[in-house]
């Protein structure tokens, strides 16, 4: 059986490839040639040639077909008949109205119709009811919002103007010159300063830190120390 599957593959073109002891890859490539291709020059002269075909093969041949196509033509023939058959015994969508019956239900179909547009009818109203108070609701919550916006909007504004009027207090105004410049003269201010290596800082021309005390050097420290 193995030499059997070796020779088969040979003939087919296939590739093995052994991975291991215990797996087994086979590649098999049914390619055909693309139509758009020419034929090839080795097969554009070749003609094929038929194996013949003997009498009693093609009057086997002819009665296989003969066969066929009666069980066929049976077979088609029985569907036809066996739907007509039903169709003739089955009164449930072949019986004749007459115009009365017609109209009559016409009528029953059109009473059934206006039932179901006016259930259809008050699920809408009730739908577009409820749609509406739901807007109404959203539409006051917006405004309500709106309002508490505006209010707040007020508020700082009103905050910041009374902000202003109280530093508007201590503007320099023309009747206010001289006394300003005479207090800015009298009262004179250096924004200088300079920070030592501990952090501390000195302002203008004084030599003390202001915002801590003096540090202590060591000689003071060991001084002090008993």
């Amino acid at each position: 059986m193995l030499r059997l599957h070796n020779i088969l593959f040979q003939h087919l073109n296939v590739g093995n490839k052994t991975v291991g002891n215990s797996c087994v890859l086979e590649f098999v490539r049914w390619r055909r040639k693309p139509r758009w291709l020419p034929v090839a020059k080795s097969k554009m002269f070749r003609i094929p040639q038929h194996k013949p075909q003997s009498l009693e093969e093609k009057t086997e041949l002819l009665r296989l077909h003969n066969n066929y196509r009666t069980q066929m033509r049976s077979l088609r023939r029985y569907l036809i008949e066996e739907n007509q058959r039903i169709a003739e015994t089955t009164t449930t969508d072949h019986f004749v109205l007459t115009a009365e019956q017609e109209e009559e239900e016409f009528h029953r179909c059109l009473q059934e119709n206006e039932k179901w547009n006016k259930e259809i009818n008050t699920i809408r109203e009730l739908r577009l009811a409820k749609e509406r108070e739901e807007r109404k609701i959203y539409v006051e919550e917006k405004l309500q919002l709106a309002e508490e916006r505006k209010e707040e909007h007020m508020q700082r504004i009103e905050s910041l103007v009374r902000k202003e009027k109280e530093l508007s207090k201590t503007f320099i105004t023309r009747e206010k010159l001289d006394e300003a410049i005479e207090y800015a003269l009298a009262n004179p201010v250096d924004y200088n300063f300079a920070l030592d290596i501990q952090g501390n800082m000195y302002r203008g021309r004084t030599n003390i830190p202001t915002n801590a005390e003096p540090v202590k050097t060591i000689q003071q420290h060991s001084a002090v120390s008993p």
